[in-house]
């Protein structure tokens, strides 16, 4: 070979092993920095319990019987060895192979339903029949449907059952009508000389209930007042003087009946914590016969932010009020409809949100089962062939219904991980510490229990799993699924 040659080969030589390194050296570092990566994803996240700092005790997770019930309580064709209605009974009530709801919200219809009067409200499903045949004279037959679910949800166990109206009987508005009228702007559609044959009505029907064995343990006169409801479904608006004076005055025909004196009365069913909702707290809050009558608020979590959540509490703080709170409605006020492991977490989000900033005692959903094209039922059902769809959403409610049970008291639970959602409870009963995490990561997460607290069991909610058990020995560390909710049983 001549030395040009021996001189181009030693240089190619020489290119090849340069640039092997090279290559190797970037191969090498993404290998390090891709390994470096999956140990942050994969790192374990550290769970600290403070048993001894505890809060609120709950009373009841729960949903709303509105809309569906008076409908889908009739469907008795077959799913299986179960009737439509009884496997959406179950999917709702029972706490092996559902999701163990603890309330019940039952409505109590204006009467729309039994007349023409109200036509505006287009939709079947928000119409509603009361139990009046005439005045103090009732059919109770009627409602058939609803009732049939109502006495499943107290056959599945629920010892907690809400009554609630949404509008006055039609024959006792202004308008003759289930809905609006906010006329000349401010006053409801109750005129106050019907105060008395309405109370009458909804304790009455209360009464009633109870002599068959309903656990009725509140009945809500008044449903969101600060809306105007002129249509489209049963509603009535109230200012904040009418709502505080309709509100004591059906406490005090309450305390008349000796069947009634352990019955509450829920208010003031605000639909959000602040804003549309403040002239109403300071009506409430500057009544002293009121006050002493509620020492315990109702309020809906809808468009309802975490700062407006945070500023209600301050506002409280600051002047010195000091009530329970529990939260009686929400859903995702969303268009279209979603069965996804999304929307499963907002709702999760949302029940540690009330849970942890506001100490609710009871959390209940909106409408249990949709037909409608929303962010709105636990279980989607098809008007024309019965199809019943559960949501995501079901399951991760569950999550908490199912195992956080009656007289559990929170304690204090913190993470070293701002993506990861806790809350913690003690069992009444078997004294278990009962630990929800709420994963909004995508990828797994690993959590590591303190010293001298271990995970008996683990149930999970993801995109492949519905409340599936995936933990059934001992163990202090559980892995989280990306994007999911976990309940862990603890010693």
């Amino acid at each position: 070979m001549s030395k040009k040659r021996r001189f181009i080969a030693w240089n190619i030589l020489g290119i090849f092993v340069i640039w092997c390194s090279v290559l190797l050296s970037i191969t090498t570092s993404s290998f390090y920095a891709e390994e470096s990566n999956q140990n942050k994803q994969q790192a374990t996240v550290q769970l600290t319990l403070n048993p001894e700092n505890q809060y609120q005790k709950i009373s009841s997770f729960g949903a709303s019987g509105a809309w569906w019930a008076q409908d889908v309580g009739g469907w008795i064709d077959q799913e299986g060895d179960q009737t439509k209605r009884d496997k959406i009974a179950q999917l709702l009530f029972d706490t092996k192979d559902g999701i163990g709801l603890s309330s019940y919200r039952y409505n109590l219809g204006a009467g729309s339903a039994d007349t023409n009067n109200s036509p505006k409200i287009t939709d079947p499903w928000r119409k509603a029949e009361n139990f009046e045949k005439a005045p103090k004279q009732y059919d109770w037959t009627k409602d058939k449907n609803a009732q049939y679910m109502l006495n499943q949800a107290v056959n599945y166990g629920i010892k907690d059952i809400y009554l609630f109206a949404n509008s006055p009987l039609e024959r006792l508005t202004k308008n003759g009508s289930a809905y609006g009228s906010n006329i000349n702007g401010s006053t409801s559609n109750l005129a106050k000389e019907n105060y008395q044959e309405f109370a009458d009505y909804l304790l009455d029907v209360t009464e009633h209930f109870i002599k068959q064995g309903i656990p009725v343990t509140s009945l809500s006169p008044i449903n969101e007042p600060q809306w105007e409801w002129t249509s489209g479904q049963e509603g009535c608006h109230y200012n904040p003087k009418e709502m505080v004076d309709f509100a004591k005055f059906i406490y005090k025909e309450k305390e008349k009946r000796k069947t009634l004196q352990q019955l509450e009365i829920s208010v003031p069913e605000l639909g959000e914590w602040m804003n549309s909702s403040q002239n109403y707290y300071q009506a409430m809050a500057s009544d002293t016969e009121f006050m002493q009558a509620y020492p315990t608020w109702d309020i809906h979590s809808y468009w309802s932010s975490k700062e407006a959540k945070q500023k209600f509490n301050q506002w409280l703080d600051n002047n010195h009020i000091n009530v329970g709170l529990k939260m009686t409605e929400w859903t995702e006020m969303v268009n279209g409809k979603d069965t996804s492991m999304k929307s499963a977490l907002t709702l999760a989000n949302q029940i540690h949100e009330d849970l942890t900033l506001l100490d609710v005692t009871t959390w209940q959903y909106w409408i249990a089962v949709s037909c409608y094209d929303y962010h709105d039922g636990l279980i989607y059902v098809d008007l024309n062939n019965h199809n019943v769809e559960p949501a995501k959403r079901l399951w991760s409610m569950g999550n908490f219904s199912k195992f956080i049970r009656p007289g559990a008291k929170r304690f204090e639970v913190t993470v070293n991980d701002d993506q990861i959602n806790t809350v913690g409870f003690i069992d009444e009963k078997t004294n278990q510490k009962i630990i929800i995490c709420i994963n909004n990561r995508s990828k797994d997460s690993t959590i590591e229990l303190p010293e001298g607290t271990v995970a008996k069991s683990a149930y999970v909610t993801s995109e492949n799993s519905d409340l599936k058990q995936v933990l059934n020995q001992e163990s202090t560390k559980v892995t989280l699924s990306g994007a999911s909710v976990t309940t862990l049983i603890c010693n």
